[in-house]
């Protein structure tokens, strides 16, 4: 018989006997509950799915109660609401664990840093790069020239040293480059839409890459006859090799992308000309080629020029004779590659002039402690005062520095120290005193500053959230519009301008922006509590191959050779895997953040009170996760799992929980796809999905002839997990061990996907028709020489219904014998 009711308004009509949240689930009606396992109930119910009931004095437990005739129910009221956020609090307060990892949370690009870790721990490498490129486009230079912000975050440094998270990104693209693998990098349907990229650096590349991957057709306007922008003409080829970059960028234009090269933008084309072309939207990605000049007398002189002029030329092999001694003015990074470069062209004196002292210095530490191990000379505390041309080359003349009392914002200036001028001499001067998307000559040889808004400090004025500018239709950021900043800020700056531009070319209003909302165990390092590492063994990370000082600075050569194998697999697994791998089906954190339910005010655990269990032939358990909501102990068909827990506190949070698997669990993994916070985890699952696209195939399990219903789950070409839907027949979400867990042959290494034939005693592969002919050829053979009955066939337990069906067709009909059986039978 059928019920009518109303739900939230509703009128539907329902099968009798049925619960309210059964009711509202068939409708499509959303009831919140941690604890709901169908005909099963916790000692203590999570209490979220009350509803109220008209005619009733108190909420009723939308999972117990059963519908009835004429039943009106609201299970949206402010009391419910508020009723729900307690709830939430008091459960968020036992929780402990990190949603997402510190690396991942530290990285400026939001990249699934954890992710593409375990993806390199499993030798799944192609995926490891597609994770890397959902973010960043760039995994071959930024996995070289990345500052590390995620390592200075990594927990491992609490136990020995960091993971050297980004030479395993540079170690995944570089095998795609060896193996030349083509990621298949997948694009949606057309738009129809234009955008113009003005230049082809980072930014611009960058923005291109997303923009193609979301239908828009690109074209990109380049200055330079190739693309790169500072990546190529910014950084020495022994930071990033020439062929690297040729293939990454190569990458990118294969998503469908035009480019126009030798196009200067506000001399050979304004904004207005692209709007006449037809163009939809343009990105402004210029980067900040413009030095700051040298503003002191015989800054114009021969053999003085800036750091980025000169290592423009370095890259395109123009540098004329730079002498013997040379002397660099600046303290950050381009400062110090043109120093470096210096010395490979053959100058024997190179000195780094500072007017601070050398923690003062914007260069990375790494960088300067390079430069300083190939012969780099620095000096601290000293400003040019003026230049002079002499007999055999250019006087310097120097003054001593000092750093003033603090000002108001706490911050030291340097200044000169009267009567301490001395003299240098040297052959050329380079000089990095920051950078600007524009010349003031560039300005004055076009209109730009008439129809862009500009910065004083000439960069282009664009919206910090949207990256509009005041054209209608002009978006700009990276460098263009910050100044220099790291590769990875780049391209995080493009990409969410690319969003930007997609919604305004959709006639969105609204970016989607990435939740922040995450438990953790310890903002800081000196937050986390030690017992967190107990149990984990000093493994020190493994040291990269490098070139000797005095071999690299002979050549332009790449410095640092890359990881073998070997030694990136094992790098990866030294990874402590902080983040939770069930972040994206977490229910509790899914709740908390439609309930607008914050644990960083509310409240969390702070320490542990379990050690981890990893016993379990399938599964890891962390209970210092676990809310009793007791669903993995109800949903066991088997009831292998003993869970328990010494009593309950005033609010009915567990006390001294207690879990254990007897001798009927059959490690087939449900339990852990009805954990509700990820307390129970699959170990082969070790890849956190973070906000990637994942397909759902449903398919039928091949192992034997039972028929169970399975669903992929799948991300790009790989199969990340297994699940069952606990609603479809014949199975009803149970699956045996090998159903859950048997997948891994598809995508394992050594599986075979060529036949081979053995030639001399050797094993060749060979074409499947060579290969189906020779076995035609042997049965064919031994049917004559033996009659039919000496061949049986056995049917692989792998092979499907249809597969079986025409294997038995072939046996009967192609051999003549009823030698046919299963192997699932034996």
């Amino acid at each position: 018989m059928s019920v009518n009711l109303v739900i939230d308004g509703k009128e539907i009509m329902a099968q009798e006997g049925i619960t309210i949240l059964e009711a509202a689930r068939r409708a499509e009606i959303s009831i919140p509950t941690l604890c709901y396992v169908k005909g099963k109930f916790p000692e203590r119910a999570c209490e979220l799915c009350l509803v109220e009931v008209e005619g009733e004095d108190a909420p009723r437990r939308a999972c117990q109660t059963e519908i009835a005739e004429g039943m009106r129910i609201a299970t949206v009221t402010p009391a419910l609401g508020k009723h729900r956020q307690q709830r939430l609090a008091i459960l968020a307060a036992t929780h402990f664990g990190d949603c997402k990892a510190p690396c991942n949370l530290t990285c400026p690009g939001q990249l699934n840093v954890q992710g593409y870790i375990a993806h390199v721990a499993k030798g799944e490498y192609e995926e490891a790069v597609r994770l890397i490129m959902d973010k960043n486009p760039f995994p071959f230079s930024v996995g070289r020239v990345c500052p590390r912000f995620c390592e200075t975050r990594c927990r491992r440094i609490l136990v020995d040293e960091p993971v050297s998270i980004n030479h395993l990104k540079r170690f995944v693209a570089d095998w795609c480059l060896t193996n030349n693998i083509d990621l298949k990098l997948s694009c949606e349907p057309r738009t129809g839409k234009r955008v113009a990229v003005i230049g082809g650096g980072p930014a611009g590349l960058t923005a291109s890459f997303y923009l193609a991957r979301k239908g828009h057709d690109v074209t990109i306007f380049e200055a330079m006859p190739k693309l790169g922008g500072m990546l190529r003409y910014g950084l020495p080829a022994y930071k990033i090799p020439r062929k690297v970059l040729d293939y990454e960028t190569n990458t990118i234009l294969a998503m469908g992308i035009s480019v126009k090269f030798n196009q200067r933008f506000g001399e050979t084309f304004g904004l207005d000309d692209l709007k006449a072309q037809g163009f939809d939207a343009t990105f402004l990605g210029v980067g900040a080629w413009a030095a700051q000049p040298l503003e002191i007398p015989g800054a114009t002189l021969p053999g003085v020029m800036s750091a980025t002029d000169f290592l423009r030329l370095v890259a395109q092999k123009k540098v004329e004779q730079v002498g013997r001694r040379a002397a660099v003015i600046g303290g950050n990074n381009i400062a110090l590659e043109a120093a470096r470069s210096l010395l490979r062209l053959g100058v024997d004196e190179v000195t780094v002039i500072f007017s601070k002292s050398r923690t003062g210095m914007s260069a990375n530490q790494r960088v300067i402690h390079e430069a300083e191990q190939e012969g780099v000379q620095f000096l601290m505390v000293a400003s040019p005062v003026k230049i002079e041309q002499v007999a055999g080359g250019l006087d310097m003349e120097l003054i001593r520095m000092r750093l003033t009392e603090p000002d108001k914002r706490g911050l030291r200036h340097p200044e000169p120290i009267p009567g301490s001028s001395n003299l240098i001499q040297v052959d050329t001067v380079l000089y990095s005193l920051g950078q600007m998307a524009f010349s003031d000559q560039q300005l004055a040889a076009s209109r730009l500053g008439e129809t862009l808004s500009l910065s004083d400090g000439n960069c282009v004025n664009a919206n910090v959230r949207t990256a509009l500018t005041n054209r209608e239709g002009v978006f700009a950021a990276g460098d263009a519009v910050s100044g220099t900043r790291t590769v990875i800020q780049t391209v995080v700056a493009a990409r969410r301008a690319a969003e930007n531009i997609h919604a305004y070319l959709v006639g969105n209003d609204q970016v989607e922006r990435e939740e922040r909302f995450n438990f953790h165990r310890g903002r800081s390092f000196d937050d986390v509590d030690l017992r967190n590492f107990e149990g984990i063994k000093v493994k020190l990370r493994e040291k990269m191959p490098t070139r000797p000082p005095a071999t690299a600075v002979q050549d332009f050569n790449e410095i640092k050779l890359g990881f073998s194998e070997e030694m990136a697999i094992k790098e990866a697994q030294r990874c402590l895997a902080c983040g939770c791998s069930a972040f994206e089906r977490c229910d509790l954190k899914r709740l908390a953040i439609e309930h607008k339910v914050d644990p960083n005010k509310t409240g969390m655990g702070t320490a542990p009170t379990y050690g981890r269990y990893t016993g379990h032939p399938t599964l890891t358990v962390d209970l210092n996760k676990c809310i009793y909501c007791q669903r993995c102990a109800n949903s066991c068909e088997y009831q292998a799992l003993e869970l328990s827990c010494e009593g309950f506190d005033d609010q009915g949070r567990a006390n001294g929980i207690r879990l254990n698997f007897n001798e009927r669990c059959v490690a087939c993994g449900r339990c852990a796809e009805f954990c509700t916070t990820g307390a129970l985890a699959k170990k082969e699952a070790i890849v956190p999905v973070t906000g990637e696209t994942i397909r759902e195939v449903r398919t039928t399990c091949p192992y034997c002839g039972a028929g169970c219903q399975m669903i992929l789950r799948v991300k790009n070409n790989t199969i990340m997990e297994v699940i069952a839907d606990p609603e479809q027949a014949p199975n009803f979400g149970a699956l045996c061990v090998k159903g859950r867990f048997g997948f891994n042959f598809v995508q394992h290494r050594d599986r075979l996907t060529q036949p081979l034939v053995r030639r001399h005693g050797l094993l060749h592969e060979t074409t499947w028709e060579e290969a189906l002919n020779l076995v035609a050829k042997r049965f064919f053979d031994l049917k004559a020489m033996y009659g039919p009955d000496a061949i049986a066939g056995f049917s692989c337990a792998r092979a499907t219904n249809e597969e079986n069906f025409i294997m038995q067709k072939f046996m009967r009909t192609a051999i003549g014998t009823n030698n046919i059986d299963h192997c699932a039978r034996l």
